[in-house]
């Protein structure tokens, strides 16, 4: 991923004495004086515009501010003693930076409302504008609309019959699905039996292929190509797209804050589209009959070809009451005992179909 810089914005510290909301660049709280403390917190603005002030952005860029080392007091980091105390500050220490403070949040125009007296307030204000009381950072949300009550006609007798219709139907499909799967034996002469034997042919098929257009064959034909994304780099390239992710704000140990955003930049290339040839199945010979010597069907070659897979399906016809039914056989040597007048025991299901044949002894 690359960190692509969107600019700077001041932040904010909260007095442990008042707690008053103060600039991040500010050294004294607004709200009652004390000095802003050396394990003070910077935390981002509910909402902000990114600061145009060149003196605070060339100090974020400067470096972290140090605190001298005799007095506390808080120094740039170009300074080479403490402007407080005039102490040597090669002893003082530097802030912690380069954390992650939070999201950054563009100004909207949102508000936040006072906790003491209720006035609405900009939200990058810090205190009241009528009563002067430190502000939070609750933004106002639009209050939501009362659910409307949804009218129920009927009332208890619409949900009684409601019920009723409800275990009717419940039955009639329990009734429906056990008459479906309920079975019955029976003893069946054999009446007829049929077969079908089918060969594929393999050899070389027209078929569309897709690739990137580097690993298309030469002298593909039809040939059809469109920009997609090939792969993602982390660092800029010619043509890429550039994608980026929500921006946040890292701590630079000034009170200002660094808006970065993490990008990284999608790669285009030609996708293709174009005929090609591939083995496969170019054609399939079948043999059907009726009795007990089914019979493979024969197959001419063409130059390329060659025998494929090889398929077999077997039927019994058998005969109750005057009615005819067939259910399949696996194999050959099952099919062989197909024979006309041999008894069978099948068990018929509720649509008439054999589910279970067993030939009798």
């Amino acid at each position: 991923m690359t960190q692509k810089e969107l600019g700077y914005v001041e932040l904010e510290w909260t007095c442990p004495v008042c707690k008053t909301r103060n600039p991040g660049t500010q050294g004294t709280c607004s709200g009652c004086g004390a000095a802003q403390p050396e394990d003070a917190v910077f935390e981002t603005p509910v909402q902000a515009d990114l600061s145009e002030d060149k003196e605070k952005v060339a100090r974020a860029k400067g470096g972290p501010d140090i605190h001298c080392a005799f007095c506390g007091a808080r120094n740039s980091s170009t300074a080479e003693v403490c402007k407080q105390c005039g102490a040597d500050l090669t002893q003082g220490k530097a802030r912690a930076s380069g954390g992650v403070v939070g999201a950054f949040t563009p100004n909207t125009g949102a508000k936040v409302r006072c906790a003491s007296c209720g006035m609405e307030n900009p939200a990058a204000a810090q205190q009241c504008v009528r009563c002067g009381a430190p502000l939070g950072k609750d933004v106002v949300a639009p209050s939501a609309a009362a659910p409307q009550p949804v009218p129920v006609s009927g009332g208890r007798m619409g949900m009684m019959l409601f019920a009723i219709v409800a275990l009717l139907i419940v039955a009639g499909a329990i009734w429906f699905l056990t008459s479906l799967f309920r079975s019955s034996d029976t003893i069946a002469s054999v009446v007829g039996a049929r077969w079908e034997r089918s060969i594929a042919i393999m050899g070389p098929v027209p078929v569309r292929a897709n690739s990137w257009r580097d690993e298309a064959p030469a002298g593909a034909a039809q040939l059809s190509c469109r920009p997609e994304v090939r792969y993602t780099s982390d660092s800029p390239q010619p043509g890429a797209r550039e994608v980026c992710g929500t921006p946040y704000t890292l701590d630079t140990g000034t009170g200002m804050g660094r808006v970065v955003q993490d990008c990284k930049y999608e790669v285009f290339d030609d996708y293709c589209s174009y005929m090609t040839t591939q083995w496969g199945v170019v054609d399939t010979v079948v043999s059907r009959g009726v009795g007990l010597t089914p019979q493979w069907p024969g197959a001419t070659l063409a130059s390329g070809q060659e025998l494929g897979q090889r398929t077999e399906r077997y039927v019994c016809v058998v005969e109750v009451d005057g009615k005819q039914y067939d259910f399949p056989l696996d194999t050959v040597d099952a099919y062989a005992q197909c024979e006309p007048g041999s008894q069978w025991s099948i068990s018929i299901n509720g649509l008439g179909s054999v589910v279970k044949a067993r030939r009798v002894e």
